[in-house]
């Protein structure tokens, strides 16, 4: 054996040692989390898993003969529990540098996610861009960014006071201790619909939005699920031709304007 027939035959040994990678037929199980605390994409339900918008898109989506098993954790413990490979999938969030590292997203989006200014139906503000909001007190949630450039001009220009939680900064705004708030377009419509979000005065969203994200399907790269990336992709961007997220979306927010267990956090 010469030289090079020896060295072709150490690289194939090496490379029979590999892992293969995953295969679609290794995934007949997904595990599936997503936040239980974002209506009307995702909210618990009465049996150990989750309704929502999401939950129905992901059912449209799954390849046949994938049985989907909810997890349901708090939040962070199940992007941790992602990243260990414990889950399989994580439903509707933003695509972050942090996340990437162990998630592998969807290039098509599960949901557009548009960030916009809530203000009093009786509102002075005549918005038309963020100039407009100079003159006034605003308010946001902590841990919150909005993309788009906004964060820094907030900060450069804007009076902007932060609180704990969204129902905190509708509670000012409804008391008048702020004159807007900035958050998710959908989210902020599904409290303003539930019976905590109606008593008071009227809330409204104004337009344009401050900016139109959107959140994806996150695989955990130590998932064999992961295999079913390129096919869930295929199927998320057929169905956002149809329209069907958007729709998916309107649904969720009547049904759980029904809801009358869910405590807002």
């Amino acid at each position: 054996m010469n030289l090079l027939s020896g060295f072709v035959v150490a690289i194939a040994t090496v490379l029979a040692l590999l892992p293969a990678p995953p295969a679609a037929a290794d995934c007949t199980v997904l595990r599936y989390a997503t936040n239980p605390n974002y209506p009307p994409f995702s909210w618990p339900g009465e049996r150990d898993d989750y309704k929502g918008a999401s939950v129905e898109l992901l059912k449209l989506v799954a390849p046949p003969g994938v049985t989907l098993v909810p997890m349901v954790f708090p939040w962070k413990r199940s992007q941790a529990m992602a990243e260990a490979g414990e889950i399989d999938l994580l439903l509707s969030l933003r695509i972050t540098p942090e996340r990437e590292r162990y998630l592998s997203f969807t290039r098509a989006a599960a949901f557009a996610n548009p960030i916009v200014v809530f203000v009093p139906e009786t509102s002075p503000i005549k918005y038309a861009d963020w100039q407009t909001l100079k003159d006034y007190r605003g308010g946001v949630s902590l841990g919150d960014a909005f993309g788009n450039g906004f964060d820094e001009y907030m900060r450069d220009n804007l009076k902007v006071e932060t609180a704990l939680t969204m129902v905190e900064n509708f509670r000012k705004l409804k008391l008048g201790r702020i004159d807007y708030f900035v958050s998710g377009d959908y989210l902020g419509r599904a409290y303003l619909r539930s019976a905590a979000g109606k008593s008071g005065i009227r809330i409204t969203s104004v337009n344009p939005p401050i900016s139109n994200g959107t959140i994806h399907f996150g695989f955990s790269r130590k998932s064999p699920c992961l295999a079913l990336l390129q096919a869930m992709d295929a199927r998320l961007a057929e169905q956002n031709t149809r329209g069907t997220p958007a729709r998916l979306l309107d649904e969720a927010l009547t049904a759980f304007g029904l809801e009358s267990a869910y405590e807002w956090k």
